[in-house]
């Protein structure tokens, strides 16, 4: 009797363990992948979805095919580790091993009506939904973007590129954008976003959205928008919560999991991706590696090696401004300007044309 794996989600971390297992797949062993999507996605590109700079189909990637894979498109609604099956919308998958690659959702830090009112680049959908929104603006409308990180900084520069009739104000709780970067790259950024007509206003910390303004300050200034797009944070997927049962949480709420991924507390269940803890911030480089080390692991097991899996190295931060310019620090070296843009297009045409 066949065992069946069962994978939750086809992100980063979901793409990458099967690009690593499907050649050593096992006769007995078949693998049913699940997603809300038909196809995979290049997360990194959702903000040029909303600001209308990329067409939707720039970003799919056809899933890799394998007689021994099956793709099951649902929603899924819970996972029920005591009776081994996943409850979607539209059926119930049982699993013998399941690996959880769900990514994340947005934070909005129990800001009140922050989740009703704000608009998000967090999803496929809801960035196609964000783009409806802004294409349907007049001109001389206001668009507030609430987190100066890297989501918050590439989508105003896109957004300020691709529709210059309207007015961009990008709100950031810190001193400055991009604050875990170095202060070159900072000023650099800051300068461009300047010079480029978005408003930046540091130092912002929002204490309620309703369906007209955003309120920030102790004495609740409030600021007038037409749409408002939240970038300000992310949480683990709310469905792998059923896991932490058999692990510990880190400071992010991530699932704590062994060297092979798998939870502390109950075998035969991996995490990997956002959902899991790591001493490195969540992003789709850092969700490649693990799903990576995640098939490293599984072939191991397979074919009856240790396994040895080598610490992770990221290797940098790459950012657009607009299409012609952008940001980096890579190997702990700052780069500026077209440069880095070249690069980062080239990571994701390589990802994207190298699925399978």
């Amino acid at each position: 009797m066949s065992k069946n794996i069962v994978l939750l989600g086809a992100g980063y971390g979901g793409i990458s363990f099967l690009n690593t297992v499907l050649p050593h797949i096992p006769p007995d062993v078949r693998i049913t992948v699940i997603d809300r999507l038909p196809h995979h996605t290049i997360k990194p590109e959702y903000y040029a979805l909303a600001s209308g700079s990329l067409n939707e189909n720039k970003v799919k990637a056809a899933f890799p095919v394998h007689s021994q894979v099956d793709y099951i498109q649902d929603e899924i609604e819970e996972i029920q580790i005591s009776f081994h099956k996943v409850i979607c919308k539209q059926q119930e998958v049982r699993f013998d091993q399941l690996i959880v690659a769900l990514g994340c959702v947005d934070n909005h830090f129990n800001v009140p009506w922050a989740e009703e009112y704000t608009e998000s680049i967090q999803s496929f959908s809801k960035a196609m939904k964000t783009r409806a929104k802004i294409d349907n603006l007049p001109p001389a409308s206001r668009v507030v973007i609430i987190g100066g990180g890297l989501s918050g900084v590439e989508f105003s520069s896109d957004l300020s590129e691709q529709h210059r009739e309207l007015n961009i104000t990008l709100l950031e709780r810190s001193e400055e954008v991009l604050s875990t970067l170095p202060d070159r790259i900072r000023k650099y950024v800051r300068q461009y976003l300047d010079d480029h007509g978005v408003e930046v206003l540091t130092n912002v910390s929002v204490t309620m959205v309703d369906d007209k303004a955003v309120y920030y300050g102790p004495d609740r200034t409030a600021l007038p928008y037409d749409v408002c797009v939240w970038t300000a944070g992310i949480m683990p997927n709310p469905l792998s919560n059923p896991l932490l049962a058999y692990s510990n949480a880190d400071r992010m709420n991530r699932i704590v999991v062994k060297e092979n991924y798998e939870l502390p507390y109950y075998n035969d269940i991996f995490v990997v991706g956002d959902c899991a803890s790591s001493e490195f911030a969540p992003s789709a480089q850092l969700a490649h590696i693990q799903g990576k080390q995640l098939g490293e692991y599984f072939i191991s097991v397979w074919k009856g090696h240790e396994y040895r899996p080598e610490p992770i190295k990221l290797k940098g931060v790459l950012g657009y401004l607009g299409k012609k310019t952008g940001f980096g620090l890579v190997n702990d070296n700052i780069l500026l300007g077209k440069v880095p843009n070249v690069i980062k297009s080239g990571v994701l045409w390589m990802h994207k044309h190298h699925m399978g």
